[in-house]
């Protein structure tokens, strides 16, 4: 029973988890001056669920500091207390501290538990200061829903079957949500005897049938038991379409079948049913249907019942996924050289299958471990929320593309670099409201996430309208840091640059933001950690552009395979062109550094002499034209092998100053191959 529990608690924190982020997610949307009741309801049953929930299982202090919280929501759904910006604060307050709790077990540190302690005090002097501020002629949300939805009535029979862990705390958490979701009368059945509506005598182990009249849908009911299925029975069934509770007589006439409701429920049902049944639209009668349209209502709800459309999965399952294609795909590697080797057409027609079965896998794995950047955005909303409030600046964050995938290995990579990238746009960006003013730009400041695929890449943009940064301010820090002499000639590119310089800062003062400066030399260090580059286009006066270009994925991409004397090496085949025979460089080409292929001339690197291999290069050489950026770059190797799954690996400290390798791979044979880096070769040579 031990681990049932523990699988239950690591249940909930990981729904929780879910539910907290969506919730942070609505509160961060909100207009303090146009909150809709059916925001406010949604509030509610969040809080409710963590509190339900939490108690259930034993998360005292998750319990302890919703429970307040829970009953000012249900003041302001009810109109007895408006929603205001206090209440906004001390709700992203709590979910910090829910957070802190899921994440340490409520485990808290000292300061944590400072923390913890004041915001339930400050949420209870809130409870008490505001219940009187009600707003004139507001109405409860609950009654909006009923009035503008579809209700129906339901029977919702719970049952434990003696299966219910004795860790775990009261079910009637759970059932208390349910009677949430609209009007209800909730029996209980422990040791022979029945209570109705009475969650404090009921047993831990007693048997509920709730009859609920609501407009929420059945899976929503479904969704409140859904972390704990496996502790118990959950039978739902809808016994009319209408508001039966709502019929004047109906609950009274139901409290009279108290002692026989648990055994005879189809009975009293039916008496409820014809008895109101003028006052109600009964449920279409089964029985009334044609013989055909029974087996087609069946077959449509098998299907229903039996389609799950997705399902969680632990990210280190999926790692462990990745890491066993990509052993398969080193195999493969090994078959196809010991095809071509032993000369056997049935051994080849095998390999030729296998590589493109794994080729299959490879990508399907592959998709599998792509998430949507959008599972990330609530906390950059947060930062933004936070520093605008602490700045004492107006800033509204826009977000686009969030559905965008990528490998969730870059995604967790990324978190740091774009929160550093936020605080410089929020303090050194945004202006202050009288800034913006005199500069006739809105009060509001605005910065834009951009997130969209180009090619085989991921194109991140943080735009804000600020003030830009100036070329000449760089110019003063760079002189005074004596990075730069007073009388160099440099470019304002170059000088903007300067401010990926690790300690480099122009803040006049440090505080909890900046000045310190530990920042933009940590973005550029931790993007080309990933393979990828950052770019900043800026106008003085008129805003900063960051763009960030990431690879796709970090583990597996195909390549091609080329030599250089006797060493390997692999381009990514994504960046190919074309591929030329090479037959001698002219003495002009050499100088000029530009061949003409096709007419038109191409820039070119001899990676023989860049990597200063040495030796004597064979007579017939190759080139493999590129694409970087927006123009094509040729690269000259000795000879091209063909086309390599490639799995990346790490190379390790003794190659983590060579900007040009992206990592190394297994060849069939066992040897290492360097996976080169296009674009930091194309930029790194060009700069000599």
């Amino acid at each position: 029973m031990g681990e049932t529990i523990d699988q239950l608690r690591a249940s909930f924190i990981e729904e929780t988890r879910d539910l907290i982020n969506e919730l942070e997610d609505v509160l961060l949307s909100i207009e303090i001056d146009s909150v809709d009741s059916d925001t406010i309801d949604q509030i509610f049953r969040s809080v409710h669920t963590i509190k339900g929930s939490g108690g259930m299982l034993g998360f005292d202090k998750v319990l302890e500091v919703t429970h307040d919280l829970e009953d000012i929501y249900d003041k302001v759904r009810a109109g007895a207390m408006p929603f205001s910006l206090d209440l906004k604060d001390i709700s992203l307050e709590t979910i910090d501290i829910i957070k802190q709790l899921l994440a340490t077990n409520e485990n808290l540190s000292n300061n944590d538990k400072i923390r913890f302690a004041d915001l339930c005090r400050k949420i209870e002097l809130f409870d008490l200061g505001k219940s009187d501020d009600a707003k004139p002629g507001a109405t409860n949300a609950s009654e909006k829903a009923s009035q503008s939805t579809k209700v129906a009535t339901y029977t919702i029979r719970i049952t434990t079957d003696g299966k219910l862990p004795k860790e775990l705390s009261h079910p009637k958490y759970l059932v208390e949500e349910l009677t949430l979701l609209g009007k209800s009368v909730a029996f209980s059945l422990s040791n022979n005897s029945v209570e109705v509506d009475s969650f404090e005598k009921a047993g831990k182990r007693a048997e509920w049938l709730v009859f609920l009249s609501t407009a929420a849908l059945v899976e929503h009911i479904e969704n409140i038991f859904d972390w704990a299925e496996s502790a118990f029975t959950l039978s739902i069934d809808k016994i009319s379409n209408g508001d039966l509770l709502a019929i004047e007589g109906a609950r009274d006439e139901l409290l009279q079948y108290k002692n026989e409701v648990f055994d005879n429920t189809s009975k009293v049902v039916s008496t409820l049913i014809d008895k109101f049944s003028a006052k109600l639209t009964p449920v279409e009668d089964k029985a009334s249907k044609t013989k055909a349209d029974d087996k087609c209502d069946d077959s449509k709800s098998k299907a229903g019942e039996n389609m799950i459309s997705s399902i969680r999965v632990a990210t280190d399952k999926i790692d462990q996924l990745m890491n066993l294609v990509s052993e398969m795909v080193t195999l493969q590697a090994r078959l196809n050289l010991l095809a071509d080797e032993i000369d056997d057409e049935r051994l080849s027609n095998i390999a030729e299958k296998y590589s493109s079965f794994s080729r299959q896998l490879r990508d399907n794995a592959f998709t599998i471990s792509l998430v949507p950047f959008g599972v990330t955005i609530t906390r950059y909303k947060r930062l933004v929320h936070d520093l605008s409030v602490q700045l004492d600046k107006k800033v509204d964050f826009l977000t686009e593309g969030e559905d965008t995938v990528l490998d969730k290995k870059i995604i967790e990579h990324l978190t740091d670099p774009i929160m550093h990238i936020l605080r410089n746009c929020v303090d050194h960006g945004i202006e202050s409201e009288a800034e913006r003013k005199k500069a006739g730009k809105p009060e509001n400041g605005q910065i834009q996430m951009k997130i969209f695929h180009q090619s085989n890449n991921v194109i991140i943009k943080i735009i804000d309208d600020g003030k830009g940064i100036d070329p000449e301010v760089i110019r003063k820090v760079a002189i005074k840091r004596k990075l730069i002499t007073a009388d160099q000639i440099i470019t304002d590119d170059e000088l903007i640059n300067m401010i990926f310089l690790p300690g480099f800062s122009s803040a006049k003062s440090i505080s909890n933001v900046s000045g310190r400066g530990v920042g933009l030399d940590v973005v550029k260090r931790n993007i080309s950690n990933i393979r990828g580059t950052i770019d900043i286009q800026t106008k003085k006066g008129g805003g900063t552009t960051f763009s960030i270009k990431l690879p796709l994925t970090l583990s597996i991409i195909d390549g091609l395979q080329v030599k250089i004397d006797e060493r390997d090496f692999i381009i990514p085949l994504i960046q190919v062109d074309k591929i030329v025979a090479l037959e001698k460089l002219t003495q002009e080409s050499t100088l000029s550094q530009v061949i003409t292929i096709d007419g038109a001339q191409i820039p070119y690197f001899d990676l023989r002499n860049d990597f200063e291999i040495g030796g004597t290069p064979p007579e017939r050489r190759e080139m493999v034209v590129v694409s970087f950026e927006n123009e094509k770059v040729s690269l000259i190797v000795d000879r091209v092998v063909g086309e390599n799954q490639t799995v990346l690996k790490s190379l390790g400290k003794h190659y983590e100053n060579q900007d040009f390798l992206a990592g190394g791979t297994i060849l069939g044979d066992g040897s290492v191959a360097l996976v080169l880096d296009i674009n930091k070769i194309v930029t790194g040579f060009s700069k000599k």
